[in-house]
């Protein structure tokens, strides 16, 4: 995975939670959804990789979150509903109840009804801290960023110490310019309310997206020591002991974090990755497919599960997520990438083509798909395209990746090899046509001659003239046999 998504957090009932990246997609559930009803859900970190920095420099951006449960109360009912620090959902015979569960079935489909109806139970319930934290949520789904904004700041209203909101207001701050106030509001929530959970959470979040993995690593700690099933928390220092290489520590971090939250696709997302790390490739398969039937639609599972597919020899199934993802992230020049190679993998080479000229049209410095696309041009014939003409694209493709990439020893080895064996092969293939063309030329003038006209000398003579007198014998040298 290449970039950590920017995410926002709905805490719903039923096993299901969404978040929001720059178009919201689903995240998966917290805590498992007990027999008796809805589990208490608060958001966690992405389990997405820390962001590499992005061309030239610049950081990722914040990784999305899913829901666990939140901290220890601090205070009793808010609203006479059954809502305080603990327990977020209101009682089952409230109308704010019934609506939260009827926005929480629908918001993937309609987000903006979803968000109108989330108002409506946090009207019904005043202290409905989460129910106006998921409108937000839900308007970050439809798109309506002020309406997000408005939501959140009514959730920390409530109730001030909220991590998620905390969380996704600086996100959406950030991501809309206004970084300074991004921070501001985190450092405010730490002084007035540092003795909570939530609050801490965001700062770290925050620090992961900059790559400040000692700010993220000491700030998710403190969540903790204030709230020990804080998973969002233990998320994060997994993420952070990825990044530094502290491959045991953070499949321990992460483990203890799936004991709390099973059902969480978000974690298993994560425990793929350290496995793929550690060089555990078909337990990280097993990881990454766990996610993807728990969360269908999450990009952040869907891309590693495919990739891994299809450099595990996989291409049919490797499509077919590799499909979805395209579709969840329709702009995304990579997503666009890796569909492409999934197309070449299973022989598709006219659609690959077309999905690698897309995903350049989405990213122009999206290099990689120069590589690809000259190697689908020397090794496969496409439609009918003639062989030269292809085997030159090919090269052409091959000479912008090395013009404009900086590829490690192994490609760089590749690259040379492809491009002098093709060299060769295009020589060949000119000689070739060469020596055809002329072959050609020579039958044509031959076809040119009548069948059956006498040689040139006899051709050229004139028709009744007497024939050539012969020439006169060579003189005879003295002594031979014929002066005897």
């Amino acid at each position: 995975m290449s970039m950590v998504t920017r995410g926002a957090l709905l805490a719903v009932v039923t096993s299901l939670s969404v978040s929001c990246a720059s178009t919201p997609e689903p995240v998966p559930p917290g805590r498992d959804t007990p027999a008796d009803g809805p589990a208490a859900m608060e958001p966690a970190a992405a389990a997405s990789p820390v962001p590499p920095p992005a061309p030239g420099g610049a950081p990722g951006v914040a990784p999305p979150m899913a829901a666990v449960a939140p901290p220890a109360p601090k205070s009793g009912d808010r609203t006479g509903d059954g809502i305080d620090d603990e327990n977020w959902l209101p009682r089952k015979d409230t109308a704010a109840y019934t609506a939260f569960v009827d926005a929480a079935g629908m918001v993937r489909r309609d987000p903006r009804g979803a968000m109108n109806k989330f108002v409506s139970a946090a009207t019904n319930s005043p202290g409905f801290y989460a129910a106006w934290f998921n409108a937000g949520a839900a308007a970050e789904a439809a798109g309506d960023r002020s309406a997000a904004e408005q939501h959140y700041r009514q959730a920390l209203k409530v109730r001030p110490d909220y991590g998620p909101a905390l969380t996704n207001l600086a996100v959406l701050l950030a991501g809309t310019g206004r970084d300074a106030d991004a921070q501001r509001l985190i450092d405010d929530a730490l002084r007035q309310h540092g003795d909570a959970a939530g609050p801490h959470l965001a700062s770290s979040m925050r620090a992961l997206a900059g790559r400040d993995l000692v700010t993220a690593e000491r700030e998710a700690r403190e969540a903790v020591q204030k709230d020990e099933r804080n998973v969002p928390a233990m998320l994060v220092m997994a993420q952070v002991f990825r990044a530094q290489g502290r491959l045991d520590t953070a499949r321990f971090a992460v483990d203890n974090a799936l004991a709390l939250e099973p059902g969480n696709a978000l974690l298993h997302v994560e425990r793929g990755l350290v496995l793929q790390a550690q060089g555990e490739a078909q337990e990280a398969l097993f990881a990454f497919e766990r996610a993807a039937r728990l969360h269908p639609t999450l990009a952040d599972a869907l891309e590693p599960y495919g990739r891994l597919l299809l450099e595990r020899g996989f291409g049919p199934d490797a499509l077919q997520v590799l499909r979805t993802l395209s579709q969840l992230r329709p702009t995304s020049g990579p997503a666009q990438l890796l569909l492409a190679n999934a197309l070449r993998a299973t022989k598709d080479y006219p659609a690959a083509e077309a999905a690698y000229r897309r995903a350049l049209e989405l990213d122009q410095y999206l290099d990689e798909a120069h590589f690809n696309l000259g190697l689908l041009y020397i090794d496969n014939a496409i439609g009918g395209a003639d062989e030269l003409a292809r085997l030159q694209r090919g090269v052409a493709e091959l000479r912008t990746y090395e013009s404009k990439a900086r590829p490690d020893a192994t490609t760089k080895a590749r690259l040379v090899e492809y491009l002098d064996s093709t060299d060769k092969r295009i020589a060949r293939e000119t000689k070739r046509r060469e020596r055809d063309q002329k072959r050609k030329a020579e039958d044509a003038k031959k076809a040119e001659t009548p069948v059956g006209a006498p040689p040139a000398a006899a051709a050229a003579a004139t028709p009744g003239a007497p024939p050539a007198a012969s020439p006169p014998p060579a003189p005879v040298p003295p002594g031979s046999a014929d002066d005897k």
